[in-house]
């Protein structure tokens, strides 16, 4: 069984990246346990922090040190990735020990602009191997989201869906070579 952990980048509880992630979820191969890790209770990283870490950043490394792959959800923001994923990467970062070095790492995202999330997936792509992530090339997931991408039982067209699925196989594959 492959643990594959996600991050949903935005805060709002009905946010297309919560479905998207939803839709992930569904479409992962059976061999694949999906876990999120919350991130809505962090508070906001600042290095005084970094010797005495707080609970809630403790927590939140070792959930991630405890999975084998890591998708990050991440909508875009004024055309980059929101805070709160910076915020996320640099407590991983930091407080003693790095969990993003040598982990596999994927990123998917949903918009309602026409390019999906490629501008902020391009900008993570720059800076996460510099701090040791793995990163999956292809296949990507960028959603230019529609009035009828996704339903209200969770689910998405047939071909969010198709990619969807997809892109879990193809992770899950990456995560373990």
């Amino acid at each position: 069984m492959v643990k594959i952990g996600y991050i949903v980048g935005s805060l709002a509880a009905d946010s297309l990246n919560r479905k998207l992630a939803g839709v992930l979820v569904a479409q992962a191969p059976e061999r694949v346990q999906m876990v999120e890790v919350p991130m809505a209770e962090l508070p906001l990283y600042d290095r005084h922090l970094d010797d005495d870490f707080p609970q809630a950043m403790a927590d939140f490394k070792a959930q991630v040190a405890d999975v084998d792959g890591l998708v990050v959800v991440t909508p875009e923001h004024n055309q980059s990735y929101p805070a709160p994923v910076k915020n996320a990467i640099d407590i991983l970062t930091r407080g003693g020990s790095s969990e993003l070095k040598g982990l596999k790492m994927g990123l998917v995202g949903a918009s309602p602009s026409r390019f999906g999330t490629i501008n902020s997936q391009a900008q993570l792509r720059q800076f996460l191997p510099t701090q040791g992530v793995h990163l999956m090339g292809s296949p990507t997931l960028a959603v230019s989201v529609g009035k009828d991408t996704f339903d209200d039982d969770g689910g998405a067209d047939p071909t969010t869906t198709s990619r969807a699925k997809k892109y879990m196989e193809a992770f899950a594959s990456f995560v373990e070579a």
